[in-house]
């Protein structure tokens, strides 16, 4: 009785397509990667000498699908981050950390091409 009912259970699997790669209920993913950096960085820019973006370790970074958080990590020591996400349209949110709050946003579409951005979030200095 047993084999029947697991018999009987991988058919109406099987014919439903619930079950097994490409079936219904198979999720692709993908990847967004990128690095969280802090501008500007100097009170004053002077000609010759640069002063450009510094990475933000520690930002809040998050994928919204509408109000959603669908994922959320830090940026590491660099700025960078990571986020494995099933395909779809997200916005890419980070939020600094310190004093100044700010954020930055950028759109993206999840598929199966790894997706690579740049997040500037404002530093204050003026």
């Amino acid at each position: 009785m047993k084999r029947f009912v697991m018999v009987l259970l991988a058919a109406v699997l099987w014919l439903c397509g619930c079950a097994g790669p490409g079936g219904p209920d198979t999720e692709h993913s993908g990847v967004v990667t990128g690095v969280v950096l802090t501008a500007p960085v100097c009170p004053v820019e002077r000609v010759g000498q640069e002063c450009p973006p510094r990475p933000v370790p520690g930002a809040a970074v998050v994928a919204l699908d509408g109000e959603a958080v669908r994922g959320s990590t830090l940026s590491d020591g660099t700025g960078a981050f990571r986020l494995t996400l099933p395909d779809g349209r997200y916005v890419i949110k980070a939020s600094n950390v310190g004093g100044y709050v700010s954020t930055a946003t950028e759109p993206v579409v999840i598929s199966e091409t790894p997706v690579h951005i740049t997040l500037v979030v404002d530093s204050g200095i003026r």
